[in-house]
């Protein structure tokens, strides 16, 4: 194959353009629009997103770069979104999409690299077909493509390391013609390989190589100390974004995490040390560990393929093999040596780490491995098209069927958008979309109380509102304040309260019970008067009638239901007081036949006693209104409400009451 030499250039930027543009509908497609249940118990991901919203330092060391570009870019296009109407954006794409940029930026490298090291007579611009397919290729593999679309710092990890290899193509071309911008170059790559300690510190594993073949290709440096000295200020530079990890910390013991410091300076050196990862890197140097083990190196060649790892291992050494005046060319030479020392420390980092997240911070390896396809595809073609010139797309086809098998099993996994299984906000949804007064302090039990703070805090949805732990929810009870608690976590929470004063609840809603010291009545009478007694001393003194939730914004598609608030009392009769703890059975009617559900029996909803047996009847304080919540669904409309005071016996059940009533104002309203 040949270019038209007329325009190479154009060529080259056209399909430059296309691939940065396929890859950015590809990762858009498949970006990340919610979460699993674990993803929001912790780990990188989740970490990444509080701290990006709330301008907080990620995980130890806090990648205060990184962390400080996400905060901007969230906010700005949060920003931006509401200008435009959405006033409650998702938060998870925006998020995500900062790391699509940074893949994109890497694949602008990785292309731009492959161009310049593919520059020959025959390709003046580059060999812009073969840069174009292996760029594809390492846009779809599985672990990239991932880290493309989640919030996660991997992929600008990759950006960065292809930078210093781009802007290392740039200095030594630059060097015999440009000295001055060639020193430019040289302080600019100082600065990007300090980056690396304020952000991903793994990238450094280029550091060392890098450091070798600058010096091997300019060894006149050494005597330039002025120049030695700007190289390592500007390599220090990144070091001071640590002062924003300082005071936003320090100002914040909140998110401190689990540790016991004296002083925020003591926190700050700890955080900084990251004891974690310290313990993960000694594991791999116990005396007779072995090298291979927990998934290495097998995850490497499932990722690339057996037959491309071993063409790009291979092909780095051909750098070194090119003739210049039928001499090996030296600057190619010290590129084979970057590229195998680069990956010969990611290899020991593999084995000293390989228990930790080994295969995350190696990600910058794979596109040096896939360098090496270049030399091999260029000698490929020029052996087949001796044979047949027609055969000079060999290479080509060869890639092709290689990126059509890479997304055949990477999209599967890759693909974060609309996941059946992120039903992490699903509840908590539906649980913050209900009748809670302002300020209120909610409970909740673990997952619950993840979602509800993500809700909070992240996607903006009653930010007013604040999730408590039993010890602040003890601490509010005991000054007179109110607790709100999740119905399937308020037994618990009563069972940790360890105060002396006693506390009564009320139904807020049907998923929301309200603790409160003392016995004070429900937040408003019922909306309708109905004072219906049912006997032993039992009143139904009324109802409430509204809408269910149906967990906007994040949920759109869901039943219809409809809330009920029963509010009881009891009489004192002859100075006699129920004991008897009756059940209840709550069951929609339509014109006084009871609705039937899609199981062919009646709909009901059903409850040890009021508040889901929280406030027996036993313990009613007589002429106090006790609020009691129930969901009904909607599907099958409904017009009447029975409700049925009941209790087992040892044939079955006896009945104490059924009382029966008109619902249809109240829904229309």
């Amino acid at each position: 194959m040949t270019e038209s030499p007329s325009h190479p250039v154009t060529q080259s930027k056209i399909a430059g353009v296309a691939l940065l543009v396929a890859a950015a509908v590809l990762y858009f497609a498949t970006l990340d629009t919610g979460l699993l249940p674990r993803e929001l118990q912790g780990g990188d991901l989740i970490t990444h997103q509080y701290a990006q919203v709330q301008a907080r330092p990620s995980n130890a060391p806090g990648y205060p770069l990184y962390t400080m570009g996400g905060w901007l870019w969230f906010h700005s296009w949060h920003t931006v979104l509401g200008w435009i109407g959405n006033a409650m954006p998702n938060p998870i794409p925006i998020l995500s999409s900062y790391s699509l940029v940074w893949a994109l930026a890497a694949l602008g490298f990785l292309y731009a690299i492959l161009l310049r090291l593919s520059r020959s007579t025959r390709w003046p611009a580059g060999h812009w077909p073969l840069a174009f397919a292996i760029s594809v290729f390492f846009a779809v593999t599985y672990f990239f493509w991932y880290y493309a679309t989640t919030t996660e710092q991997y992929s600008s990890g990759v950006a960065q390391t292809l930078a210093i290899v781009y802007f290392y193509l740039r200095w030594r071309e630059d060097l015999p013609t440009n000295p001055c911008r060639a020193d430019r170059l040289l302080l600019l790559l100082a600065f990007l390989c300090g980056i690396s300690l304020a952000h991903l510190v793994t990238v450094a594993m280029i550091v060392p190589p890098l450091v070798i073949v600058v010096l091997w290709t300019q060894p006149s440096l050494l005597r330039r100390p002025r120049m030695v000295l700007g190289a390592v200020t500007a390599a220090a530079l990144p070091l001071l974004g640590y002062i924003y990890v300082y005071v936003r910390g320090t100002a914040h013991p909140q998110w401190w995490g689990a540790g016991t410091w004296a002083s925020g300076n003591e926190w700050f050196w700890s955080f900084l040390l990251t004891a974690q990862g310290q313990d993960e890197l000694s594991w791999g140097l116990e005396p007779g560990a072995p090298f291979f083990g927990n998934g290495f190196p097998e995850l490497i060649w499932q990722e690339l393929s057996a037959p491309i790892l071993v063409v790009g291992l291979i092909g780095i050494a051909l750098f070194g093999r090119r003739q210049t005046n039928r001499q090996p060319d030296p600057i190619d030479a010290r590129l084979t040596f970057l590229l195998y020392g680069t990956l010969l420390l990611y290899l020991v980092l593999c084995w000293v780490a390989r228990f930790g997240n080994w295969f995350q911070v190696i990600l910058p390896a794979y596109p040096l491995i896939l360098l090496g396809l270049l030399p091999v595809g260029e000698w490929i073609e020029r052996r087949a098209a001796l044979v047949r010139p027609g055969l000079a797309v060999l290479p080509l086809l060869l890639l092709t069927v290689a990126v059509a098998w890479r997304v055949d099993a990477s999209l599967p996994a890759a693909d974060s958008s609309r996941r059946p299984e992120d039903t992490a906000l699903i509840r908590p949804a539906l649980l913050l979309d209900q009748t809670l007064p302002p300020g209120a302090a909610l409970f909740a039990e673990t997952d619950d109380a993840l979602g509800l703070r993500y809700l909070i805090d992240i996607w903006g949805i009653r930010s007013d509102l604040q999730v408590v732990s039993s010890p602040q929810a003890d601490a509010l009870l005991a000054a007179g304040e109110p607790v709100f608690a999740a119905s399937t976590a308020s037994a618990l929470l009563r069972s940790e309260l360890v105060l002396s004063a006693p506390v009564t609840v009320h139904a807020q809603t049907p998923d929301w019970v309200m603790l409160r010291s003392g016995d004070p009545q429900p937040d408003g009478p019922p909306a309708v008067t109905l004072d219906r007694t049912l006997g032993d001393s039992i009143v139904l003194a009324g109802y409430s009638l509204t809408h269910g939730p149906d967990g906007a914004p994040v949920l759109h598609e869901t039943a219809p239901t409809v809330d009920l608030r029963l509010f009881w009392r009891i009489i004192e009769d002859d100075g006699q007081q129920t004991t008897d703890d009756w059940a209840i059975s709550v069951r929609p009617l339509r014109e006084g036949v009871l609705v039937v559900g899609a199981d062919g029996g009646p709909i009901q909803r059903d409850s040890v006693g009021p508040v889901q047996g929280l406030r027996p009847f036993g313990e009613i304080v007589p002429g106090v209104l006790v609020a009691d919540g129930y969901r009904l669904p909607a599907e099958t409309p409904f017009d009447g409400v029975q409700v049925v005071l009941y209790r087992a016996t040892e044939g079955g059940f006896e009945n104490l009451a059924a009382v029966e009533f008109d619902v249809e104002s109240e829904l229309e309203k």
